[in-house]
């Protein structure tokens, strides 16, 4: 009974072949010919359908996924950070480069947060210690600073823009008029006015960018934080628990703080790198 059922199957399959490629008996042989080879393409064509429907998908998936990484890659590239200063507080850290920046009251700086490429925007007040590199270069609403290795101050508040130069030198630009600055000196601009003259400042800091601060019998460990955060470097502590230290700070120089703390506690600091120091 089987072998019964099996063979009426094969040969309603065979009918339907032949039925599917029948063709007119009165054809000539080029027509039969003609006429078989278009339904067997129109049968290859309906068979291969689903997987040419298969393929566009995953071209389009392949398609969307692309256009995805290009935007995500974009993304990255242009993304920037920025940081800021409270009403009446100062704000201190570490660029990208390592240059430091310590912004004052109200005061914001943007940058490339993953692509460094040298500049910063600035609105407001700013101190900077730039390392030596490539080019850095600050921009304000009303001019441009570009440095190489240098100490500086950007003024860019309200419609006047002044810079001082502490240490090495810097290139200021303001309207169609560009000053280069050495140590002592200072460009101030204010509309169609500008000009060039020496300050005096014997901290060789602005006073924002000192650190001020008074400790009374505070634990070491407490001091050496603030330093820490202030300066934006890593600080290890090699001393037995239970000192304390009393005294003022204020400084702009970390090895001054470092001084002023270790000295009179009879204890020693060693630079381990730029960034990187050990008290013993």
């Amino acid at each position: 009974m089987k072998n019964k059922k099996n063979n009426q199957s094969i040969s309603q399959k065979a009918d339907q072949l032949i039925r599917n490629y029948q063709v007119s008996v009165s054809s000539g042989k080029e027509e039969v010919l003609d006429s078989l080879l278009t339904k067997i393409d129109k049968k290859e064509y309906a068979e291969s359908k689903p997987e040419r429907k298969i393929s566009r998908y995953m071209a389009a998936a392949v398609s969307v996924a692309a256009t995805v990484a290009i935007l995500l890659a974009f993304w990255f590239y242009f993304a920037t950070e920025t940081i800021s200063a409270g009403k009446g507080q100062t704000f201190a850290c570490r660029l990208p480069d390592n240059s430091r920046v310590i912004l004052h009251n109200e005061s914001s700086a943007t940058f490339r947060k993953y692509f460094w490429n040298g500049n910063v925007k600035l609105s407001g007040e700013a101190y900077f210690e730039v390392e030596k590199g490539d080019g850095f270069r600050v921009k304000t609403s009303q001019g441009e600073v570009e440095v190489l290795g240098t100490r500086f101050l950007v003024d860019g508040w309200d419609e006047q823009f002044k810079v001082q130069c502490f240490q090495g030198s810097v290139k200021t630009s303001f309207g169609n008029t560009s000053y280069t600055l050495e140590p002592g000196t200072q460009f101030t601009g204010k509309e169609e006015e500008a000009q060039k003259n020496t300050f005096k400042n014997e901290a060789g800091y602005p006073g924002f960018a000192q650190f001020q601060k008074n400790f009374s019998n505070t634990p070491l460990n407490e001091v050496v934080y603030e330093i820490e955060t202030f300066f934006g470097v890593d600080i290890t502590l090699q001393v037995p628990s239970g000192k304390n230290f009393s005294g003022t700070l204020q400084t702009g120089s970390l090895e001054n703080a470092l001084k002023i703390v270790c000295v009179p506690l009879q204890l020693d600091y060693v630079f381990e790198d730029k960034y990187r120091i050990t008290i013993n």
